[in-house]
């Protein structure tokens, strides 16, 4: 299997058996309308969200867009201006790739009709792709999930901070890895179904940064605060906070244990 970063952008590429994986979260489609319903005006993300993610596509050339959910911002219900951004994207996308599939996330009600045949919406506990399991993050996923090497999330919008005040938040990656084994027995449990599978060795997570460019992402060092961490970035599952800091062109930062006894700022520790 190989894995890369996409050098500056929030998306990373995966090859692995006969699959050319391209993976990007959280696109949020429509969030700069409720920011407006607040007094806050930025210019729409529709076009620069098609535009680099047509740039990413040109030049990894996959077979496979994924999008780890939270397409659209509106949590429940759509609005027409969602309907409009969400049918203009896949409709510029969906000649590049031979397939784009959707793994809907908590924002995304709706998209499978909105998405209808322009992408293959899957359940939104994830699929298995290859070796792959994509998901958006949100919910425990099936204990099939355990027998991938990789699984693939958004959801928690990462980002690191290198100075205090605004405009000094970075989007990052995490990674993380746990024995499969103990992974099944966890998913076995919460999804009530036994796993009758031994599984050996270990299973890698990337959790990804949101696409969106208008978004201001959660610092790590919140992540563990209720209501911010998925299911999956817990010590029993994938340790949170010896998970891996990881730049947009695959450097590696430190980890998030690290970077909370910082004081939650990047040098400062």
């Amino acid at each position: 299997m190989r894995v890369d970063f996409t050098r500056g952008e929030a998306a990373v590429f995966v090859e692995t058996m006969d699959r050319r994986l391209l993976a990007a979260a959280d696109l949020h489609l429509g969030y700069e309308v409720e920011l407006a319903r607040e007094g806050v005006y930025l210019p729409g993300q529709l076009q620069n969200t098609i535009e680099r993610m047509l740039a990413l596509l040109r030049e990894w050339r996959p077979d496979t867009l994924l999008l780890l959910g939270d397409v659209k911002h509106r949590v429940t219900g759509v609005s027409w201006r969602e309907s409009r951004q969400v049918t203009e994207l896949l409709l510029a996308l969906r000649e590049h790739v031979d397939e784009i599939i959707i793994t809907p996330g908590n924002h995304d009600a709706g998209i499978l009709v909105l998405a209808s045949g322009q992408a293959r919406v899957t359940s939104g506990r994830g699929v298995s792709i290859g070796e792959v399991w994509a998901m958006h993050g949100h919910c425990w996923p099936p204990p099939e999930a355990a027998e991938a090497k990789l699984i693939l999330m958004g959801h928690t919008h990462p980002s690191v901070s290198f100075a205090r005040g605004p405009g000094s938040r970075r989007r990052v990656f995490l990674h993380s890895k746990t024995e499969r084994d103990l992974l099944a027995r966890l998913l076995s449990e919460k999804s009530g179904r036994q796993s009758q599978k031994r599984l050996r060795g270990e299973v890698g997570l990337i959790v990804l940064p949101h696409f969106n460019n208008a978004l201001q992402g959660i610092d790590i060092s919140q992540l563990s605060r209720a209501g911010r961490v998925s299911p999956l970035l817990r010590p029993e599952a994938f340790d949170l906070f010896s998970s891996s800091i990881i730049l947009s062109g695959g450097e590696t930062l430190g980890s998030v244990g690290w970077y909370i006894e910082a004081g939650g700022i990047v040098g400062s520790g």
